[in-house]
């Protein structure tokens, strides 16, 4: 019995609440090896987020046929079942459910103990209302449950740890859970990434962790701690991409996967790298690539970033890409992407749908295409001037910058989309504003040697599309992301811009050509064969074709 049928969608959101396919959740409690053998009968398993208990009833029926197989007598299986399985959830009508479907799974059991001793002997249910990452801060020893205490310490006590962790910002982060999570905190916490350190701290020594965590965690900057905590404390074994983010999950908008994790570093580390596109897939896990851990971990200009591709071709041209160029921030290119620094609701008084004598115009994603540019795109649907005065005067854009769409999906043709609006910018003399959803890229200094069409066009390629959408986990495209993409300076500079800017003048028809012109130049600016790039070209046609519905 799923509870969050009963719940609002409002309450849903605001505690980071979605439901687990059971077939999911089955692969994840097969995947950290938890199984129907005697070695778990004396193990521990907790989801410290349960909801209403689908991690905890899967474990249980493994459980089950791990005491039918070694023979003993069903009299025995309720103090052995709550002592090895527990649960905790901030929720208290979460936890009545989950305890509600333990009691009718476990009813036989149950009967068998009471008939050969009596009700008081009973213990509860091991599912507890409680708020985890507190309960971890604080090192308590008892956690509430409805009417009384239990004791029941959680560092290093769990051999197992599974679950699909709430889902939200943190915005006021008390002291206690600082101070406890500070080696996997940077800037704005996100709940699950709390309880990915939270799970790492409940394990023993070898134990197992299996979580549902969005794609953000790959490469996002919030993230770069996290990802380095994880990679200090533990293996990663495996990680399942799941690429239909709706169909899967209902109402997630963010790109999911499965983390697998093993407590305690291991030399010559291999990882599982798979993708599920349907429900079907997590049963065809034949399809799993095993890569070294130094594929998929890379580190850039100082952060790690974990790359999630379904071929070890495609792991092979990754790695050539990023061991045979400079980066997009780095010294020899000398470019630097931030975020537009205007949010449009913050500066409402100050917009205008009307040029004005102290307005400047203000530019909108939307007003960005792929080498195209059109301001005012939207019309009067968007103010599109905003007011010049002391506090704005120092956020005018001037210079000859590339503007970047900062959130694209996963389902577009495209994931960077980006533009060089030249002739605005020369009919603006004075200057325009750029809204906060656009990055702009513009070199660190204005002797840079590299041309800003070269740029353009290495940003519009096919080679790094497919590079951003491995490293990509959302629909951000964040500045952060934009300065680790390598860049190949020194061969084809001078022609990769002379195409960029016929493909901005010419017609449709003739578009086609450069672009295909301009993605072969790209590939052999990166040392790419023809090979490699048809490898790219058919990995970017099946996600479009995946993404099409036929």
């Amino acid at each position: 019995m799923d509870y969050l049928h009963f719940v609002s969608l409002e309450l849903r959101k605001q505690l980071g609440q979605y439901s687990t396919p059971i077939e999911i959740v089955r692969y994840i409690i097969k995947s950290v090896e938890y199984i129907p053998s005697k070695s778990i009968l004396q193990k521990k398993l907790i989801d410290p987020a349960c909801g209403s208990g689908a991690f905890l009833g899967e474990a249980c029926r493994v459980y089950l046929n791990a005491l039918k197989r070694a023979d003993i007598p069903i009299f025995e299986w309720y103090p052995m079942i709550i002592s090895a399985i527990n649960g905790i959830d901030i929720d208290l009508k979460a936890c009545f459910f989950a305890r509600l479907n333990l009691a009718m799974l476990l009813a036989p059991p149950i009967l068998e103990f009471v008939s050969r001793n009596t009700i008081a002997e009973l213990k509860p249910l091991p599912v507890y209302c409680a708020d985890t990452l507190h309960l971890l801060a604080s090192r308590r020893k008892s956690i509430p449950l409805f009417y009384d205490r239990i004791s029941i310490p959680l560092e290093d006590q769990f051999d197992f740890v599974v679950g699909n962790p709430p889902y939200y910002k943190i915005k006021n982060l008390e002291q206690n859970i600082k101070d406890t999570f500070t080696d996997s905190i940077y800037g704005h916490p996100n709940a699950y990434a709390l309880f990915i350190h939270a799970g790492i701290e409940m394990l023993r020594t070898r134990g197992r962790l299996g979580f549902i965590v969005p794609r953000s965690m790959l490469s996002g900057l919030y993230f770069k701690n996290l990802r380095g905590f994880i990679e200090r404390k533990t293996a990663i074994k495996e990680i399942v991409n799941i690429s239909d983010r709706k169909n899967i999950f209902d109402g997630v908008l963010h790109g999911t996967m499965i983390l697998s994790l093993k407590q305690g570093k291991q030399n010559n580390e291999k990882i599982n790298i798979s993708l599920m596109k349907t429900l079907e897939d997590i049963r065809d896990q034949h399809k799993a690539v095993v890569v070294d851990r130094n594929k998929v971990v890379q580190r850039l200009n100082g952060t790690t970033v974990w790359f999630v591709a379904d071929s070890l071709d495609v792991y092979n041209i990754l790695s050539k890409i990023i061991k045979g160029s400079p980066l997009l921030s780095g010294q020899e290119v000398n470019y630097r992407a931030k975020t537009g620094q205007i949010v449009w609701n913050r500066v409402k008084p100050l917009l205008s749908t009307q040029k004005e004598p102290d307005t400047l115009p203000l530019v909108w994603a939307t007003d960005v295409g792929k080498f195209s540019f059109s301001f005012n795109r939207m019309g009067t649907a968007r103010p599109c001037f905003l007011k010049s005065n002391a506090k704005t005067k120092q956020l005018i854009v001037k210079g000859p910058y590339i503007l970047v769409q900062r959130i694209t999906a996963d389902e577009q043709p495209s994931r960077i989309v980006a533009c060089i609006p030249e002739e605005f910018r020369k009919k603006e003399r004075d200057g325009y504003f750029v809204e906060n959803h656009l990055n702009i890229i513009q070199p660190v200094t204005e002797s840079s040697t590299i041309n800003l069409y070269f740029i353009l066009g290495i940003l519009n390629s096919e080679v790094v599309d497919f590079f951003f959408r491995a490293m990509n986990g959302n629909t951000q495209v964040s500045a952060t992301e934009l300065n680790l993409l390598p860049i190949p300076t020194g061969k084809y500079d001078d022609k990769i811009a002379e195409i960029v800017k016929e493909i901005q003048i010419v017609e449709e028809t003739k578009k086609k050509e450069l672009l295909t012109e301009l993605n072969v130049l790209v590939a052999k600016a990166y040392s790419l064969n023809t090979n490699e790039l048809c490898c790219i070209k058919r990995h970017l046609n099946e996600r479009n074709y995946d993404n099409s519905g036929d």
